[in-house]
């Protein structure tokens, strides 16, 4: 079991990984595979990071943060999930847009997938040109679908289109081949952890305080005492990086808090339901866009794996209003939408609802990083490493 594996004398390890998110235990595993000895420390109580598969809430799993396999083609995790036995469901994304009256038909769906795009096309244009702008900018404002576009746009990428540089979306590596997994991405990287737990110790519930990396080696403190490495690796969120919850000593340089303070996270929640019937039988799985003139910077996917459910996906400024507000506020309001888009008779079957909360998680802040407009590398500066053994990743 994870938290329960032998344990080395503080004086033996080569590496502290600190979080065990997909990047802290991509990091176990290429350290497992190198001979090097390591040891995994995470404050919460579970691995996973910001990919965590509830299986309590619903009969059927339900992913709090992260759900896809974006890039699938070329996404390390796909081949790792076809040997775990992970299922995942290779269809397009389908989309249906509401105006607030109906369902518009699909030859305007395929107007707005166009448009959408086409805007997509020049963000990249311009990041691949060397122009650190903000997406906002590449948004026809005459366009009939430009506020959609906005509203679609914020909950996919955490944050509104005027507070993240064309640089990220330009970089992202997004071969549109995206594919959900069905069985949980946080199931998955929780398998990963499984397999690599009984070569590198995987501490949970152990926040880290301190990091001192101003001697020969890197000094750990954490709540279960001091640990001692040749080096140490950094998979946190930035908003744990800038908060005062980790001490660094020394300071970390100013170049390397300027790039951490051009990467803020953002904001993205969500809130699942299940029915008691199915009210979405014969719908494929698909997003469901609002496009009203009060339309909210959100988008449900419904009929997930073809399961009787629908899951509100909210991001930037609403997402952190709504987390802030609470759970209850959060569920509320995607009542309301829903009611909206498929009638009050369909809030008549909810038989379970669950609102996430990384916003007010201590140790996540959020969702995840985004580059603001003019951070230019700040991606680069943040994955450089200090003195070589004070090493970043994660973000």
């Amino acid at each position: 079991m994870i938290g329960r594996g032998p344990r080395m004398t503080e004086s033996e390890y080569d590496l502290i990984i600190i979080g065990a998110g997909a990047a802290g235990i991509a990091a176990a595993h290429a350290a497992r595979d190198a001979g090097i000895r390591a040891i995994v420390v995470e404050a919460q109580d579970r691995v996973g990071g910001r990919a965590f598969t509830d299986f309590d809430s619903f009969r059927e799993p339900f992913d709090h943060g992260c759900q896809w396999l974006h890039a699938a083609d070329v996404n390390p995790l796909t081949p790792l999930a076809e040997q775990l036995g992970f299922r995942y469901r290779r269809d397009p994304i389908q989309f249906r847009i509401h105006d607030g009256d109906w369902w518009v038909n699909d030859q305007i769906v395929a107007e707005y997938h166009a448009m959408s795009e086409a805007t997509y096309g020049r963000m990249h244009d311009e990041g691949n040109a060397g122009h650190d702008i903000a997406a906002s900018a590449c948004i026809d404002p005459k366009s009939r679908w430009a506020r959609l576009f906005r509203q679609g746009f914020t909950p996919y990428i955490s944050t509104e289109p005027e507070h993240v540089s064309v640089f990220d979306i330009s970089r992202d590596g997004n071969t549109g081949v995206n594919w959900p997994v069905a069985s949980g991405m946080g199931a998955l990287i929780a398998a990963l952890a499984n397999q690599v737990q009984r070569a590198v110790e995987i501490r949970l519930s152990c926040p880290v305080k301190s990091i001192d990396w101003g001697s020969d080696g890197v000094m750990v403190g954490t709540l279960d005492g001091m640990l001692f490495a040749k080096a140490c690796l950094v998979t946190v969120s930035t908003a744990v990086l800038s908060s005062e919850r980790l001490k660094f000593f020394p300071l970390l340089p100013d170049w390397k808090q300027q790039a951490i303070a051009q990467l803020p996270l953002g904001f993205a929640e969500k809130v699942g339901f299940e029915f008691t019937d199915d009210p979405f039988a014969g719908l494929d799985m698909h997003f469901a866009l609002m496009d009203w003139t009060d339309g909210p910077t959100a988008a449900f996917n419904i009929h997930p794996f073809d399961r009787p459910m629908a899951t509100l996906y909210s991001g930037g400024e609403l997402a952190r209003d709504l987390a802030l507000a609470g759970s209850d506020a959060m569920i509320d309001h995607a009542r309301a939408l829903l009611s909206r888009l498929f009638g009050g008779a369909v809030l008549k079957d909810i038989a379970r609802a669950k609102a996430t909360g990384w916003t007010t998680n201590p140790y996540i802040g959020g969702a995840y990083s985004t580059l603001r407009p003019g951070g230019g590398e700040a991606r680069a500066a943040l994955a450089q490493p200090l003195a070589e053994k004070l090493f970043f990743a994660g973000e």
